[in-house]
């Protein structure tokens, strides 16, 4: 359940919660580039909020 950020490569925080149930999605966020993704059942990945500065690029 670790998953690297796509943008700077830092560990992301898994957000899921319980390593005692199988999640089908699961949540990360990276503190460096504070983005939040979420990885899908088929091992693909979809970011789900970036911050201000990414968004205006």
């Amino acid at each position: 359940m670790t998953m690297n950020c796509p943008q700077c490569g830092t560990l992301m925080v898994w957000l899921n919660g319980s390593i005692m149930h199988n999640h089908d999605i699961d949540y990360y966020e990276c503190r460096n580039c504070k983005i939040k993704l979420n990885t899908l059942p088929d091992g693909t990945y979809e970011i789900t909020q970036r911050n201000n500065e990414q968004e205006s690029e």
